[in-house]
Parts: C-alpha cells; sequence; structure tokens
C-alpha cells in the first residue's frame, strides 16, 4: 500500500482520516482505481442505505466504482471533517445532463485505512417540502436558482 499522510502526537503517528476520505473520492473523480484501493482497508464494508445496497471487501466497492456506467458525472469534495475515529465528506455530483446529487459519506478507520463506510444519496432540489415549509420565501428563492442549500458555497 501506499504512503498516507500522517501527524505525528509526541511518539504517536496518526493517520490523517481527512486526507484518506479526500483522498478516495477523489481518487474516484479520476478514475484511478489503483490510488482509490490505496485508501481502503482490505475488509472494507460500504452501506448505502437509499438502495438497500452493501458492498463487502475492497475489491467490490472499486469494482462498483469501475463499472458504474459512463459518464457518471464530475464530482467534487465540498469538505471532509474528522474526528477521532474517522471521517466525513459532503460530496456534490453533476451528471452529463446537469442534474446535481449530492451525498454525505462516513468512514471509520481501522489499521489506518477506511474500513467501514456508509453513504447517504440524494437528488438536489427533487424532493419537495411539504406545504408548511415550501412557502417560505427563501426556501422559494433557492428552489427556483437550484441554489446550494447547504450554506458552505
Amino acid at each position: 500500500m501506499g504512503s498516507f499522510p500522517a501527524r505525528h502526537i509526541g511518539y504517536f503517528c496518526v493517520v490523517d482520516a481527512v486526507a484518506l476520505v479526500r483522498g478516495l473520492y477523489e481518487s474516484y473523480q479520476d478514475r484511478n482505481w489503483d490510488t482509490a484501493a490505496t485508501f481502503l482497508h482490505r475488509d472494507a464494508v460500504l452501506d448505502m442505505p437509499s438502495t438497500a445496497e452493501r458492498l463487502d471487501g475492497r475489491d467490490a466497492v472499486i469494482a462498483f466504482q469501475r463499472d458504474y456506467p459512463e459518464p457518471w458525472g464530475v464530482l467534487t469534495v465540498k469538505r471532509v471533517l474528522a474526528d477521532a475515529d474517522g471521517a466525513a465528506a459532503e460530496v456534490a455530483v453533476v451528471d452529463p445532463s446537469g442534474r446535481v446529487f449530492a451525498f454525505a459519506a462516513f468512514w471509520r478507520m481501522d489499521e489506518g485505512l477506511l474500513r467501514q463506510g456508509v453513504e447517504y444519496w440524494t437528488e438536489v432540489g427533487a424532493d419537495v417540502p411539504p406545504p408548511s415549509r415550501a412557502s417560505s420565501p427563501i426556501t422559494e428563492a433557492a428552489r427556483k436558482a437550484g441554489a446550494d442549500t447547504s450554506g458552505l458555497a
């Protein structure tokens, strides 16, 4: 496996979970499957509750990404946040027709690699809020503009 960004805390060397998660998704965008694989534990598991799918093992995760029909669009990592056990990412994907998808990914680490992941996907603007919230002027403006409503441009 490759060399990973790390921080030194006293005598300890801590692999940077933010760099691992960012590196994984940026490798997906680059379609660099060999590099993407270096971020994943051999026993990685990825759950996708929106479609009730589970990918079991690094090879299965990489095969899913590699074999997804092209062109699947442009993937952009908007931000990655970490805690002591792993990291979470906010990611946007714009498909060739201009539809915007977003997902939140949460990864736990084991042995310095990403092992347990979950991705929650949605199509931006596809779900209509209930009438009590849809009529809010700020919501109406955001929906008309197709704006990024994450608050983090």
